[in-house]
């Protein structure tokens, strides 16, 4: 029996390659904030990529080391927030209408609350040193822009297969595992990059309310002693550790709901 020989796939053009994409404007970003730099010639006020290159390499070692505790305020933050958001979601499916009702009230008024006065009381509560006070922010800020639309996601699945599974006595389990879950991954997976931002401006936050260590603590020292190029490094990591969790989620975006990214670029 002869074997049957498929033609081989085009490669996709490379400009589509998001890691490409994401170079290019990093690239492009630097190469016009270092020529503005240079125009506008106030290295205090403007300093440059180069100039905030040359601050680094004065102590690599300390900068690394506030960067790193900043990564796990920030990482433990999101993880955290985003597994209470989904537990909430869940639960919300499952209480009586006049509860749910009261809770999404109770959450859309703590939302309104400015976060930075939740902020500076978490670090009354939970104490200035330690890691504790900033991941509890940083869950506080990824949880509120997680939770509302995990569960709208959650309940807007098709009313038909709803009524499907329960011909078929399906279980809580069952109707979120083969329904409403994967109904829900695309806005999940859009909202947990938006969790993701907001967990770093979560940790930044409560380590300028209290911290001894971090990009925030760093960000408040270097502003005290005028040192502005140290000042927009510590922004240069927080963006970089951003960058780093936007592309961890992609690439799960990718392996559990390319279908979907398919049909919006096709769309």
């Amino acid at each position: 029996m002869a074997r049957v020989v498929h033609p081989p796939r085009n490669a996709p053009p490379l400009w589509k390659n998001e890691g490409v994409r994401w170079l290019v404007f990093a690239v492009v970003a630097l190469s016009l904030w270092e020529v503005g730099a240079r125009l506008y010639n106030s290295p205090f006020l403007l300093p440059g990529p180069s100039r905030i290159l040359e601050e680094f390499l004065k102590t690599p070692a300390l900068v690394l080391a506030h960067a790193w505790i900043t990564t796990q305020e920030i990482v433990l933050g999101f993880l955290l927030g985003a597994l209470v958001a989904h537990l909430a979601a869940l639960l919300l499916i499952v209480l009586p209408e006049w509860l749910e009702d009261f809770i999404f009230r109770a959450v859309s008024t703590l939302n309104s609350i400015p976060f930075v006065a939740l902020a500076s009381l978490v670090v009354v509560w939970l104490g200035v040193g330690g890691i504790g006070s900033k991941v509890a922010i940083a869950a506080l800020y990824a949880f509120f822009a997680l939770v509302y639309f995990v569960h709208k996601g959650m309940v807007s699945t098709d009313a038909t297969k709803e009524e499907l599974l329960t011909s078929y006595s399906a279980s809580f389990v069952q109707r979120v595992r083969y329904l409403k879950l994967p109904f829900a991954l695309p806005i999940i997976f859009t909202s947990l990059k938006g969790a993701a931002m907001a967990a770093v401006n979560g940790a930044i936050v409560g380590e300028l309310f209290g911290a001894f260590q971090g990009l925030g603590f760093m960000i408040l020292d270097s502003r005290y002693v005028g040192n502005t190029a140290r000042v927009f490094l510590a922004a240069v990591f927080c963006t970089v550790v951003g960058w780093l969790l936007l592309g961890v989620l992609t690439a799960l975006e990718r392996r559990f709901v390319g279908w979907h990214l398919e049909m919006t670029r096709k769309g």
